[in-house]
């Protein structure tokens, strides 16, 4: 199992700020500004949920790690642009998990990222006029999801 200690500060660092940026890369691809919120909050439970759950080794450090930076909220970063500010850091995780992680650490954790996306993506309904139409996950969220697993080097289609 790998331990916390197996990953450089900035390593680390990297991990933690991973879910945050992939979270803000789905949510911003469509809707409204209060879309983007509710999504984000929908991230926010489900790192409380996961937390609650305390699923162990390294997952479970950085869901640790994360709960206690979330604890005060989303923080207030604003990249330029936030689609591909996610999608680096998808990459970087993925790419630090492959190095220092036991596989199947890194499979749980890269699996877990995914499931941040997929969270997201459906927290809520797309287009549509007055609750009637739209879609759960829209084309644009899809495809960012299928850019985030690419990054993260999670292999196949199922989904988180």
């Amino acid at each position: 199992m790998t331990e916390r200690d197996a990953f450089t500060a900035d390593q680390w660092r990297s991990l933690i700020d991973a879910a945050p940026a992939i979270a803000r890369a789905v949510a911003v691809t469509v809707g409204s500004a209060s879309q983007t919120v509710g999504e984000l909050g929908a991230f926010v439970k489900l790192v409380d949920r996961t937390a609650s759950d305390d699923p162990g080794g390294l997952l479970g450090a950085i869901v640790s790690d994360l709960h206690g930076r979330l604890a005060g909220g989303m923080p207030a970063e604003r990249p330029v642009d936030p689609f591909m500010n996610g999608i680096e850091a998808a990459r970087i995780a993925g790419a630090i998990l492959s190095i220092e992680a036991d596989p199947s650490d890194g499979d749980r954790v890269r699996a877990w990222f995914l499931s941040v996306a997929q969270v997201v993506a459906e927290a809520k309904w797309e287009g549509g006029v007055l609750g009637i139409g739209g879609e759960h996950v829209s084309q644009h969220e899809r495809e960012a999801i299928a850019a985030i697993r690419d990054a993260l080097g999670v292999t196949g289609t199922e989904e988180a």
